[in-house]
Formats: structure tokens, C-alpha cells, sequence
């Protein structure tokens, strides 16, 4: 490529240094004054006009490496070519070069002409326009800056450079192409006498292989994928489609239905209609969101529920209805909070029933004191007389009396006193002082 552009590169001390300013752009038609060189290139999209360090000069170094690649012409750039293919090569490129290689000339068009017609658009173009001559294509031959371009790929020919075949301009690379297949694994010319093609594609006899595990498929069976090659388990285990009915992967040797980006079995379980079942293998079928009917009377029919649904729960409801309940009362479950009673023999299932209010409840009697309302609560064969405490009440008098609970909820004996046992019943409440009559003097 290098060699084949600096063969256009004009020399610096010649007639085609138009003075240009060169740290504005990056390359430059030859031969034209600055003021043509910016009517030049208002004539292209601005995003790739060469400016230097710009997208437009990063394109146009990249159209250079697509439309002109060097492994076209020079064998160096080619991989394990044979002394016979090199001779192939070299004798490719001379004959492209002399026969066909050409380089455009801009130029604004002479006011003294009418006119003349674009190749390219069929639109006129008139005096003092700025036009892009041909030689090889004949002196009448010229085309808009912006229409100079490919006849295959449609792309702005890099530098002007041009190959002329069959009263067509081309680029490097697509000329080259119509007179030898391009390897596509390697993106070499073949010159070999034996390749292998397939959709339109070519391949070295070596470089035709899956693309995913680099098996060789020459002789086998094979599947493309985006101009890939595949071997059959690596296109199943990467682009196999999955049944929209069962879920399940489709085989390569498994017939499928698809309609817009879905896919299903070919069977009559698979490709069904979603209301009533019936296959749809061969029949036409009425789709209504992301699903397919029979008939219209199927999909206006309300959806079927689901056979195995769960029922909804909310987080502060019990349980659903028609559901077994979590905990049964009585039955053998744990409670965050045991009973509290003698020997373990607490209630187990949940607290007792309250009982039915009465017209005047009994007002609640003060604790006589911590062990005795705890008295008052447990033991064997005592009554409830007093609501027991609430827990954080009893974690406290715990912490402060330093006392520990024993297994089972039951509390240590207290310590042996010559006091009279607390009686069950409540504390009589402290008489007053006896008041004092006024009026009297004590002796």
C-alpha cells in the first residue's frame, strides 16, 4: 500500500505544490490552489474531510488500509504463500496497475463549456464547479467530488485513487475481487487452483473451519452464521433457538415454527393454539400478544388460570383460605415465649383462651412484691390472680436481683426465712393515722 500510494505522492519541489497550508489537512488534491482546495472539500461530508488530527483523517487512514490492502500487491503481507503463488501474485498486481490503475484529477470545470453530466447521479454539472476528472475513463468522463466513489461499495474513493473496469470506478480491494475470489478467513486473494465456496463466500482449502472450535469442515456438514462457519455442536451449544411452548432447546434436525423472533417445536404440542389446544401445524393461526389463536372466539376467551398456582398471602393477613393454617393450637410446635409454671408442666400450644369481659372487671390488686406476684403467676396448682409481667420487665428484675432461671421456665427456691409463707390473697392496703380531734391539748 505504501508503495502504491507514494507512486501518486507528487514531489515536493514540482508544479503541483499549490502552496497549500499543510498543517490544515492531512492530504490535499494536487494541483489546486488553496481557495480550490477549500471548494473541494466543502463538497464532502464533514465528518470526513481529512483535517488533521481529526475523525477525518483517522477515516481516511482507515479506507486506505480497506481500499487498498497491501497483501493485494506486494507477497511480503502474505501468509505461507508457495514460490508458484508468489509468482501468481506479482504478475496480478503489475497487470492491475497497468491496465487499470488510475488517479482522479480535480479541478474546477472551465466556465468556457456548457456543462457536462456526473457518471455517478446523472446531474449536471455547470462552469466554475469543482469536478473530478478520470483519464482512463475517457476525456469527457468526470464526476462531483462527493460522487466520486465505488460502483460496489458506494464509498468515497481514499486519495482519488481509482481502478477503472467495464466503464466503472472501483476501489483497490472490489476490483480486485472481480478477478480473484478474496479468502474469507484470511482476507487473501486466492491463486491457489483448488478453494473451497459456500453462500457466495471462498475460502483457502486449510482456512475453511468452525469458526468457534477451529475444526477443519472441508467435506462435512457445516452451518453459517453471519458469514461464520460452524460446526453442528458448536451452532447448537451457541445459536440454537429455545421453544417458546416448552421451553426446551430445537435441535438442528428438529422441524421449527417461526413468526416474528418466536420459536416453536413443529408439533402439535408445541405449536398449539393457546386457548383450546388445538395444533395449528398447516393452519392459519390469529397472534395476539406474543401468543397464537385458532380463532378469534379463543382469543377473546379469558385467559385459563393456572392449574398449580400459589395462593397470595399478604404480609399482615392470616392464612388463605382454603389452606391449612401454619400452627395448629395444641399441637407440638416452639413458642418464642414458654409458659412459666412449676415443674415444667406449662401449657404448650399458644396462651390460654381470655375469658368472656364482664360488666365490671375487677380491678387489678398492686404486686405485694416481685417474687410474690411471681408466686401469684406460677407454682403448683396456683391460680392466675395477676397478669404476669411483660418480658422486658422481667429481663430487668433479672439483671437487677442477679438471679438466673433454671431449665424448663421454673425460678430458684428463695432463701430460707423465718417469715411466714405470703399468703394468696392481697396485701390489706396501710390504714391512715388516726386523726387528731382540734380543739383538744394532750396532757
Amino acid at each position: 500500500m505504501g508503495r502504491l500510494v507514494s507512486d501518486f505522492q507528487p514531489h515536493p519541489g514540482s508544479d503541483d505544490d499549490s502552496g497549500c497550508a499543510p498543517e490544515e489537512y492531512a492530504w490535499v488534491p494536487p494541483g489546486l490552489k488553496p481557495e480550490q482546495v477549500a471548494q473541494f472539500f466543502r463538497c464532502l461530508p464533514e465528518e470526513k474531510v481529512p483535517y488533521l488530527n481529526s475523525p477525518g483523517e483517522r477515516h481516511r487512514l482507515r479506507q486506505l488500509r480497506h481500499q487498498l490492502p497491501p497483501h493485494d500487491s506486494e507477497p511480503q503481507y502474505c501468509n505461507a504463500l508457495g514460490e508458484a503463488e508468489r509468482r501468481e501474485l506479482k504478475r496480478f498486481a503489475q497487470q492491475r496497475k497497468r491496465e487499470n490503475l488510475g488517479r482522479g484529477s480535480a479541478r474546477p470545470f472551465p466556465l468556457t463549456i456548457t456543462g457536462a453530466i456526473c457518471q455517478q447521479c446523472g446531474r449536471q454539472i455547470r462552469g466554475g464547479d469543482m469536478a473530478v476528472f478520470a483519464s482512463r475513463a475517457g476525456h469527457g468522463a468526470c464526476w462531483h467530488p462527493q460522487c466520486f466513489q465505488c460502483s460496489q461499495c458506494g464509498e468515497l474513493l481514499v486519495d482519488l485513487i481509482y481502478f477503472y473496469q467495464d466503464g466503472r470506478v472501483y476501489c483497490g480491494r472490489h476490483h480486485a475481487e472481480r478477478r480473484r475470489p478474496r479468502c474469507h478467513a484470511c482476507d487473501e486473494i486466492i491463486f491457489a487452483a483448488r478453494c473451497t465456496e459456500a453462500e457466495g463466500r471462498h475460502w483457502h482449502l486449510g482456512h475453511f473451519c468452525c469458526f468457534e472450535c477451529e475444526e477443519p469442515l472441508g467435506g462435512g456438514r457445516y452451518l453459517l452464521r453471519l458469514g461464520r462457519p460452524y460446526c453442528p455442536p458448536c451452532y447448537q451449544a451457541r445459536h440454537a433457538h429455545y421453544c417458546d411452548a416448552c421451553g426446551d432447546p430445537i435441535g438442528l434436525e428438529q422441524g421449527q415454527m417461526t413468526y416474528e423472533g418466536q420459536h416453536w417445536h413443529a408439533l402439535p404440542g408445541c405449536f398449539c393454539c393457546a386457548g383450546c389446544g388445538r395444533s395449528l401445524l398447516g393452519l392459519p393461526f390469529l397472534p395476539r400478544g406474543g401468543q397464537l389463536f385458532c380463532s378469534r372466539p379463543c382469543a377473546q376467551r379469558p385467559p385459563p388460570a393456572p392449574r398449580h398456582a400459589p395462593a397470595r398471602r399478604s404480609w399482615g393477613g392470616g392464612p388463605p383460605a382454603g389452606s391449612e393454617p401454619r400452627f395448629r393450637r395444641g399441637g407440638p410446635h416452639r413458642h418464642s415465649m414458654p409458659e412459666l409454671g412449676g415443674g415444667g408442666g406449662g401449657r404448650v400450644g399458644g396462651p390460654p383462651p381470655a375469658p368472656p369481659p364482664s360488666p365490671n372487671p375487677p380491678q387489678t390488686p398492686p404486686l405485694g412484691g416481685v417474687w410474690g406476684g411471681l408466686g401469684r403467676r406460677g407454682g403448683a396448682g396456683g391460680k392466675q390472680e395477676a397478669p404476669f409481667p411483660p418480658p422486658f420487665l422481667f429481663l430487668f428484675l433479672f439483671l437487677l436481683r442477679g438471679r438466673r432461671l433454671l431449665p424448663g421456665g421454673a425460678h430458684p427456691p428463695p432463701p430460707p426465712s423465718s417469715d411466714p409463707p405470703p399468703s394468696s390473697d392481697p396485701p390489706e392496703p396501710p390504714r391512715p393515722p388516726p386523726s387528731r380531734p382540734r380543739g383538744c391539748v394532750l396532757a
